[in-house]
């Protein structure tokens, strides 16, 4: 068994987001230009996720097991 671990902006995150005042989107706009190496922005559910979705329901990751398989954009290696 393997499990993604996403960092992928969704709508339910997009709203959250929406209701945060300026100073706090300018926190969060700042707090993923140094923590996302790839694009410093969530992924996008549809190109980033679902490829590794696809990859993983394919027989190309038979051998893959007990894998935590981060799509963060770099992320969780960048902490």
């Amino acid at each position: 068994m393997n499990a993604i671990l996403p960092a992928i902006a969704t709508p339910m995150y997009d709203e959250a987001i929406a209701r945060l005042d300026h100073d706090g989107r300018t926190a969060h706009y700042w707090q993923n230009e140094e923590s996302i190496a790839l694009g410093q922005k969530y992924g996008d559910p549809k190109e980033d996720l679902g490829p590794v979705m696809v990859f993983l329901a394919s027989d190309g990751s038979r051998f893959i097991t007990g894998q935590l398989i981060p799509v963060d954009g770099g992320q969780a290696s960048v902490r």
